[in-house]
């Protein structure tokens, strides 16, 4: 009787230690999704392409011909970006494309993006302004409607997905600024309305998340500025049937994901905004939360994947690139939309190690702005992905001069010396110009491909 029971419980062991080996074994050959490594077997960028063209579903969306994009590991240390004049120039040399006009509806074979950069419809430490009331320039405080002197037909701003840094809180009372008023110090509030006009004129992609986001910490109801931006925003979203994207503000800091329908095809853009500061990032998007929007971003179910950023001082500006150049090398980026200094910054296209490449402007600087003071150093930024592939095909820069609430093609540098690892094509022909303006000059330049 003793022996059966010896080997009853040397077979109970036995079968313990086999289900603990196999269990450690599953673990084991389970990769961490930080931990995945590339493909040990790489599959070249025309494997991809001859793989996504045998789909046998017989659909037309794009997304049967996207090149794959493996996932990689995420950097273990720092992230810093070279120096610009040491990165690799990223013009293509093959690609004769010429440059896509303006007019968005003869860009059908691409998905085109845009951006513009600070913007704001307020005066500081004043409360919000209605539409119907006068700003000191002599002109109603209606965004809509300084659109509209700037370019009425909207062609040089409106892409498939258009970007504004909204660098305001938006409410319509404000209780109590972050300070008072001083040399350095401002305040923005912008009434709601607003919103409902920018998206009216073709803006979709709302990036929230900056300094000004900040500046009521008392709005309506006593509630936080940048809770009562968000309240606002959603309302907007209801009321409107809104389908854009907005994000910087609330309690949500995970990247947003809406699809939108460009050229008849189904696609998926993940959003997300973010400002590299501290302080209190309760219903901001912050430094704090880096990791949480690169990752959601990462991880969102998404074709294109935006992301704008936010800085507020020369070190915070450095910050930016290198987070930029990390989003698009480890976190399968696409653009960044780069904003804070005031100014425009340099066009830097990035390469990832799997071969894919983004684009990050490391300053579009500013836009229609009251309280801004004026200057000649700010561009929209244009990227042109291909609808089919959704690989990068084309940059184009367009320099603007913005004096407060009025923006004009007029008085502005030769768009080829802008800074950039590109070969600048300059570009002002008739064909391009859509009919906007005779004064409207930019620059672009074709992109390397996966095979160069």
């Amino acid at each position: 009787m003793k022996q059966k029971n010896q080997r009853s419980q040397t077979l109970i062991i036995s079968l313990y230690w086999l289900l603990v080996l196999s269990a450690c074994s599953s673990v084991e050959n389970k990769p961490k999704f930080s931990e995945l490594q590339l493909p040990q077997e790489e599959k070249t960028s025309q494997d991809m392409e001859d793989r996504s063209e045998k789909a046998t579903d017989g659909s037309s969306n794009n997304l049967n011909k996207q090149v794959q994009r493996p996932l990689i590991a995420e950097p273990k240390t720092p992230v810093i970006a070279a120096n610009l004049d040491r990165e690799p120039n990223q013009s293509s040399t093959e690609d004769s494309l010429q440059a896509i006009p303006l007019d968005r509806q003869k860009a059908t074979k691409f998905v085109d993006i845009r951006g513009v950069g600070d913007s704001a419809m307020a005066l500081t430490h004043q409360q919000p302004l209605s539409l119907t009331q006068r700003l000191p320039q002599g002109v109603a405080a209606h965004f809509g409607q300084r659109l509209d002197a700037f370019d009425r037909s909207g062609k040089s701003y409106r892409g498939d997905l258009s970007f504004i840094n909204w660098e305001s809180t938006v409410g319509t009372f404000c209780n109590r600024f972050w300070s008072t008023r001083g040399p350095r110090s401002f305040a923005f509030v912008s009434h709601p309305d607003n919103m409902s006009e920018i998206y009216k004129r073709g803006f979709n992609l709302i990036g929230l998340a900056n300094n000004h986001t900040r500046d009521c910490p008392s709005a309506e109801e006593g509630v936080d500025g940048a809770y009562a931006s968000a309240r606002h925003l959603e309302r907007l979203s209801n009321l409107r049937e809104a389908n854009w994207l907005w994000h910087g503000v609330g309690t949500d800091k995970k990247a947003k994901v809406k699809t939108m329908t460009i050229e008849g095809k189904p696609i998926k853009v993940a959003f997300a905004s973010l400002y590299l500061a501290e302080g209190d990032c309760t219903y901001v998007s912050c430094l704090k939360d880096e990791l949480t929007v690169l990752r959601s971003l990462r991880d969102a179910d998404a074709d294109i994947r935006i992301l704008s950023l936010h800085s507020w001082t020369a070190s915070t500006q450095k910050q930016l690139v290198n987070m930029g150049v990390n989003f698009i090398s480890y976190y399968n980026g696409d653009i960044v939309f780069g904003h804070g200094p005031h100014r425009s910054s340099p066009v830097r296209i990035v390469e990832s190690p799997t071969g894919k490449r983004g684009v990050l402007f490391e300053s579009l600087g500013n836009f229609i702005h009251p309280s801004l003071i004026p200057s000649s150093q700010h561009i929209i930024g244009r990227v042109l992905l291909d609808l089919d592939s959704l690989q990068l095909r084309q940059v184009q820069i367009i320099p603007i001069s913005v004096n407060r609430a009025h923006v004009s093609f007029s008085g502005t540098p030769n768009p080829t010396k802008f800074p950039a690892n590109l070969n600048w094509k300059f570009v002002n022909n008739s064909t391009w110009q859509s009919g906007v303006s005779s004064s409207v000059k930019g620059a672009y330049s074709n992109i390397k491909s996966f095979k160069q």
